[in-house]
């Protein structure tokens, strides 16, 4: 009979756990307060509710689901050995084999928000009607386009943007807009700019990009409550504040 293997376990370490345990309560506590700061200013929602939206999310964060394949390409890098008057030389070759990338869309990083967003652009349109609509269309077209600019494609990471740039953008825009606004629909209007936006500058408007990423899934709002699409609605937001 042969031997068995002995399997090594990790030893359990309290302090360890006791820690970890803190700093995932301390993130909850956050993203909480983030949320309640957020959507108690936009729209007044019930703590219940901003409790059950910040549930979902963390919990949908780990949730992609499929939607189509697109035909991208996968670099292999192949190497040739020439000799020349007694030398070898190492010439690369790049060959490209075809291969499909399936996109996807996170339920927590990018469905929530957006849902959210449009429920607070209806809010809006149903109480200040046409003309906060029609303003809301112009900052989104400006500001998808500023957001836009400054998306980079990273091979194995995916559409990145600078973490500070696109709520700051959103924040610049809003100041132009909100003259038509009410003071109780500035964060409703500001969060909502911010999200559908980096939705659209970020990930719709580079889709043509992600097959040259070589990547075998692309995920719309992938990186979950640490997304662009996600935070950047709340990052808008407390910018305003200050």
């Amino acid at each position: 009979m042969g031997k068995r293997r002995a399997i090594l376990h990790p030893p359990f370490r309290p302090t360890y756990f006791l820690l970890h345990t803190a700093l995932l309560f301390l993130v909850l506590m956050w993203l909480l307060s983030i949320y309640g700061l957020v959507f108690g200013l936009a729209i007044g929602l019930p703590a219940y509710m901003i409790i059950i939206i910040l549930f979902l999310s963390l919990i949908g964060s780990n949730i992609n689901i499929p939607l189509f394949y697109m035909k991208s390409y996968r670099p292999i890098i192949k190497a040739q050995v020439v000799r020349i008057f007694f030398w070898d030389f190492v010439i690369p070759e790049v060959d490209w084999t075809e291969q499909r990338t399936l996109i996807s869309v996170n339920f927590g990083g990018c469905i929530i928000p957006v849902i959210l967003s449009l429920y607070l652009i209806y809010y809006m349109f149903m109480n200040l009607g046409l003309v906060a609509l029609i303003s809301w269309l112009f900052a989104l077209s400006i500001n998808s386009i500023l957001v836009y600019s400054v998306a980079r494609p990273v091979e194995g990471v995916g559409i990145v943007t600078p973490a500070l740039l696109p709520p700051l953008f959103t924040v610049i825009v809003s100041e132009i807009f909100i003259y038509f606004l009410s003071t109780r629909f500035i964060f409703a209007f500001i969060y909502s700019l911010g999200t559908m936006s980096s939705l659209i500058g970020a990930d719709l408007l580079n889709i043509r990009k992600i097959p040259k990423l070589g990547a075998p899934m692309a995920s719309i709002g992938g990186a979950g409550i640490f997304d662009g699409i996600f935070l950047n609605g709340l990052l808008a937001v407390l910018l305003a504040l200050f």
